[in-house]
């Protein structure tokens, strides 16, 4: 079930794409606005004196987190006691309405570089990642400090916030490596726009901050020497950002021989390599667009039924079946599958540094970062074993076809457009 805060994006999305002018009250005189330009603003809407007036309180960006949420809904609380005191906020606001470069927090720096740079980004998507992985992990930590103040125990406990992945709970460079190695980027991105901005004001005082500074968020010579290679220290799979898997499976399908085919399906239906290279014809149901994997072929030792989208079934239409060969990618020895080095060595003349099953963690990253799937329907995607008992019942009917759903938008996001793939999912996409 969507959360409130998931429902509120989704009304709010709505109201924008409709592009009627109006304003959606939240309670307390907080209220959604969009003007007839189809400019969408947080208002809070008050009678003073027997007049009418509208006040504005933040911009609308994209999403809105819980947080975020509740300082409006505070600080409409605030405007409407101020009303009852007999005091106009907007005329109280006027005084302090001013803002110098040195009293800008990393939040409001962050978003003044979001909404510079984001028309120069190459898609919607890149500007919704940035706002989301700032929104989720930076802010609530780092946001309300100035930016010169950041120090690296700031940033560390950035990216060594707890975070909870597959029922385990790890500091966040350790369980999301790719997305918390975006955040610190990100971070660093954020307090060097905040210097050079510093540095180009005419005030002595604002440049003598920034003396002698130097970014926390670096990596170099910086933070390195805090925190471990992420992933592969720990000895997970190399894996690509899954921005970029788009453009490497349009690269792929540019290739015709077996092991390419062969990772294609791994991608697209995000099973494991041995899965995928001891397929036999006969576990492929085309017609009913299911792929049954048996037990003793799973790790976990449990049948696993794999939804094929519309681009896997189409790879496998396209394959041929050899004759006294039972499987579906046939090695060079008779009656034996692909060996299990064909992908790896093609992925190591595309790519170095990747493996086969990173895919599999950039599925996993992109279902929770960007989609309103449950995790656990994903993480029955990837079949792994559900320990926690409350969501195990999810097993019963193996969520079949909500797994359908999200393998078919997978394989969206890699192959369609986006503006395609913003208009067919757009109900769906966090």
């Amino acid at each position: 079930m969507a959360s409130k805060i998931d429902t509120l994006n989704r009304e709010l999305r709505n109201r924008i794409k409709a592009g009627q002018a109006n304003l959606w009250s939240h309670g307390n005189g907080l209220c959604f606005a969009l003007s007839s330009n189809g400019k969408p603003t947080w208002v809070f809407r008050y009678t003073f004196n027997g007049k009418r007036r509208v006040m504005t309180l933040a911009p609308y960006n994209d999403l809105i987190s819980d947080r975020q949420f509740k300082e409006l809904e505070m600080a409409a609380i605030e405007h409407r006691d101020q009303v009852k005191a007999g005091v106009d906020p907007l005329i109280a606001k006027k005084p302090n309405q001013s803002k110098t470069t040195a009293g800008e927090t990393f939040e409001d720096v962050a978003r003044d570089y979001i909404a510079t740079h984001s028309g120069n980004w190459r898609n919607d998507k890149h500007r919704a990642q940035w706002s989301n992985t700032l929104e989720t992990y930076a802010y609530p930590k780092i946001g309300r400090l100035l930016p010169h103040e950041i120090g690296v125990d700031h940033v560390l406990s950035v990216l060594q916030q707890p975070h909870i992945r597959r029922g385990k709970r790890q500091p966040l460079w350790e369980a999301i490596p790719e997305s918390a190695s975006r955040v610190r980027m990100r971070i660093e991105t954020v307090i060097a726009a905040a210097k050079s901005k510093a540095m180009g004001s005419a005030n002595p005082e604002i440049k003598a901050l920034w003396k002698d500074h130097h970014n926390p968020a670096k990596w170099e010579d910086g933070l390195e020497h805090w925190l471990g290679k992420g992933k592969q220290s720990k000895g997970h799979h190399a894996a690509m950002a899954f921005a970029e898997a788009p453009a490497f499976v349009q690269e792929l399908q540019t290739k015709t021989d077996y092991s390419v085919k062969a990772l294609m399906l791994t991608i697209l239906c995000v099973t494991r390599t041995s899965e995928t290279l001891n397929a036999v014809w006969t576990e492929f149901d085309l017609d009913a667009a299911t792929w049954t994997i048996p037990a003793e072929r799973m790790k976990a030792g449990i049948e696993h039924r794999v939804p094929l989208s519309s681009a896997a079934i189409t790879l496998l239409e396209g394959l041929h079946q050899i004759a006294g060969n039972p499987y579906v990618f046939p090695g060079a020895k008779r009656n034996q599958p692909l060996s299990n080095m064909a992908m790896l060595e093609m992925l190591r003349g595309m790519r170095k540094g990747l493996t086969v099953h990173g895919f599999r963690s950039a599925f996993r990253d992109w279902a929770a970062e960007t989609t309103l799937h449950p995790d656990t329907i994903a993480e029955m995607a990837l079949a792994h074993t559900i320990k926690d008992k409350t969501v195990a019942a999810y097993r019963r009917g193996d969520a079949f076809e909500r797994r359908k759903q999200l393998m078919q938008q997978w394989a969206d996001y890699l192959l369609i457009s986006n503006d395609n793939y913003k208009q067919e999912w757009q109900r769906l996409i966090a």
